[in-house]
């Protein structure tokens, strides 16, 4: 099985950041092949071939072979509308099965990733990405991650202002519709109806208070800091991504050596060639981490402060490609 120069690029259809870096590429005369995971398993056909003599192919896409490429970028994952008619049960089985296959094949590919899935989905766990930035020596917010009602109050004593936030996924589907699900102050009423909290796991934090909201984004050994004034718009202070406010201040930043040289650190442990990790700057200077995602947006920071995000990314893409090498 042979490695061609190509970059194979993982995503979906509507993510605007990969049509960014896809351009980028092409300008670059950088080949490339896209999968869009939400054309799976109902708009496109996927073979695996194994076994016997001759096999030159990696993969096949609607019957056509493919090669491993040089670099793959796994981007996105995005599940493809329940066809009309078909029962949910049958639609969950043929997603499971397809993500299986799909995923299962691109990860025989002996190649540069950004980043490899199985880096993505450990460090998709709040749980983890907080225990290894403390081991680390980053500071954390004093936290409980829980479905105990009296630990929740227990916590709410020893924090005092404090918020809670999802363990994982930000979204949540109900009405046949997605919703965010915010960072949100928990207050003092709220200890009275707790009962439903005992359904699901949740991330308590004390609240440190802000100067900026803090987002980095890591491209390989390259640090992109961006500060937020989320203080400047009450629908933003607890969480940043609540307002839409376009104007909301952004203003690039260097951090401090070491905060710098322990989020590479991290990147490193967790295996991420790619990240977009939040953190506070508090009113005396002191950084706070609260969270990466192994596939963070960034595209409108780019367009507001024109730092070269994307194309570092493709830059990075680019290097895999021409010299097998980042």
């Amino acid at each position: 099985m042979t490695s061609e120069s190509y970059v194979l690029v993982v995503s979906t259809v509507v993510d605007v950041a990969t049509d960014d870096v896809v351009r980028r590429l092409s300008n670059r005369s950088i080949k490339c092949r896209r999968i869009n995971t939400e054309d799976f398993p109902f708009k496109r056909a996927l073979s695996l071939p194994f076994g016997g003599d001759g096999i030159s192919q990696w993969l096949e896409l609607d019957g056509e072979p493919l090669p491993q490429p040089a670099a793959i970028w796994y981007r996105r994952m995005r599940s493809p509308a329940r066809p009309e008619g078909m029962q949910e049960g049958v639609y969950q089985f043929c997603l499971q099965e397809s993500r299986a296959a799909l995923l299962g094949g691109i990860l025989t590919g002996s190649t540069q990733w950004m980043s490899h899935p199985a880096s993505v989905w450990q460090s998709e766990f709040k749980p983890f990405q907080l225990a290894m930035a403390q081991a680390l020596g980053l500071r954390v917010p004093r936290t409980t991650i829980t479905n105990s009602p009296s630990a929740i109050r227990e916590a709410f004593a020893a924090f005092g202002t404090m918020v809670v936030k999802p363990t994982r996924t930000g979204h949540v589907v109900y009405d046949g519709k997605e919703h965010a699900v915010f960072t949100s102050k928990l207050l003092a009423e709220h200890l009275e109806y707790l009962e439903g909290a005992s359904l699901s796991p949740a991330i308590y934090q004390e609240l440190i208070p802000k100067r900026f909201d803090i987002r980095v984004t890591v491209v390989g050994e390259r640090i992109f800091a961006a500060a937020i004034d989320s203080q400047t718009d009450p629908e933003a202070c607890i969480d940043w991504r609540h307002t839409e406010n376009p104007e909301l201040p952004h203003y690039p930043v260097t951090l401090p050596p070491e905060v710098e040289s322990k989020l590479l650190e991290l990147m490193k442990r967790l295996g991420l060639n790619f990240g977009a990790i939040d953190l506070v700057q508090t009113p005396e200077g002191e950084y706070y981490f609260l969270e990466v995602n192994p596939n963070g947006q960034w595209l409108w920071i780019d367009d507001m402060l024109g730092l070269g995000i994307s194309d570092e990314v493709a830059g990075w893409l680019s290097r895999a490609v021409t010299y097998g090498t980042t």
